[in-house]
């Protein structure tokens, strides 16, 4: 994706969100994402936060949230995970823990369904 215009910053850190989902505790992980639905960037600050929906290739639709501080991917990070309920569509992207505003972002969905497919194809 280097060299793209999908390439960025924002990319970086939607790609650190993915590394870190767990099996375990969010009960999927990357490979196990089929599509990008929609994607919200938090506005510009210290810290970054950011968040997708995507469907799973089992059919599931699940909703990811992340958020990194000064550290910059380190101590203080988080990543909250969820599946959604049927019917759902997007979930309200009300304040969360005190992290930046924050809008849905075609782009961002662009660019993330770009990666995914990438991903897809190299398997």
């Amino acid at each position: 994706m280097r060299g793209t215009d999908e390439d960025g910053p924002i990319l970086d850190h939607f790609v650190q969100v993915l590394r870190r989902l767990d099996a375990a505790r969010h009960g999927f992980v990357a490979d196990d994402l089929a599509a990008m639905e929609a994607a919200w960037i938090g506005n510009a600050g210290a810290g970054w936060s950011g968040g997708f929906v995507a469907r799973l290739r089992d059919g599931r639709r699940i909703h990811v949230d992340g958020r990194a501080g000064a550290s910059h991917w380190s101590e203080d990070c988080d990543i909250e995970a969820s599946v959604l309920d049927t019917g759902q569509t997007l979930p309200e992207l009300a304040a969360r823990h005190g992290w930046q505003g924050h809008a849905w972002d075609e782009h961002a969905a662009r660019a993330l369904d770009a990666l995914l497919a990438r991903l897809a194809a190299e398997a």
